[in-house]
C-alpha cells in the first residue's frame, strides 16, 4: 500500500481557502463585481401585474417591455428562450419569488425587468407555489458572463424574501418600488 504522502517533503500545497478568497490567491482570477439590482432595472420596467394574468402571459409582458425599453429586436426569440428555459425545473421558489431567466447570443450584459403581483399568480407546474414577484433576465451567453449570470440569480433569490416582496406590493408606483429596493440594497 502507498502512503498517502509517497514523499514526505513535498506535501500538497495549502488549501486556498473559501471561493471568496481564491481571487486573492489565484493569478488571473477576477472576482466578479456586486450586481446591483436597483442599478439593472428602470422605473419603465416595473410593472404591476394585470389581474387574471397566467405565469406564461406575465412572462411575455416582461420581455416585450424589456425589448422595447432596451431596443432589442425580435421579442419572439428573447420570449422562445425564456420559455424554453421555464419548461426545465420552476423558477418560482417558495418565498413568491418567480425568476424567469436564460442567457442569450443577442446582449452583451445583463437586462432584467420585474413585475408586482399583489393578489397572486398560481405557477402552473407547482399549484401549491403563488407568485408574489416576478424578476426576469436574460445575460449574455459568453463564458465570462457567466459568474455574473450566476451572482444575479443569488442576489435576487436572497433579496427578494417576503417581507420585502410585501413592501414591494405596497409601492404606490415603479419610482417608490425602486426607492425601496435601493434601501434594502445599501444596508
Amino acid at each position: 500500500m502507498l502512503p498517502f504522502f509517497p514523499d514526505k517533503k513535498d506535501p500538497p500545497p495549502p488549501a486556498l481557502g473559501t471561493p471568496e478568497n481564491l481571487s486573492a490567491k489565484v493569478p488571473g482570477l477576477v472576482r466578479p463585481k456586486k450586481v446591483r439590482i436597483s442599478k439593472i432595472l428602470s422605473e419603465d420596467l416595473v410593472i404591476r401585474a394585470p389581474e387574471g394574468v397566467g405565469k406564461n402571459e406575465l412572462i411575455e409582458l416582461l420581455v416585450n417591455r424589456l425589448c422595447e425599453s432596451k431596443g432589442l429586436k425580435d421579442p419572439r426569440l428573447f420570449l422562445a428562450k425564456v420559455l424554453e428555459r421555464e419548461q426545465g425545473i420552476s423558477t418560482t421558489l417558495d418565498t413568491g419569488l418567480s425568476l424567469p431567466h436564460a442567457r442569450t447570443d443577442s446582449i452583451k450584459n445583463i437586462v432584467a425587468a420585474l413585475a408586482l403581483a399583489p393578489k397572486g399568480i398560481v405557477d402552473p407546474k407547482q399549484s401549491d407555489l403563488t407568485i408574489k414577484l416576478m424578476f426576469l433576465f436574460f445575460s449574455s451567453n459568453r463564458s465570462e458572463m457567466l459568474p455574473l449570470h450566476l451572482q444575479l440569480l443569488r442576489g435576487v433569490s436572497s433579496l427578494f424574501q417576503p417581507s420585502l416582496i410585501e413592501q414591494l406590493s405596497a409601492a404606490s408606483n415603479p419610482a417608490a418600488a425602486l426607492e425601496i429596493i435601493r434601501k434594502v440594497e445599501a444596508q
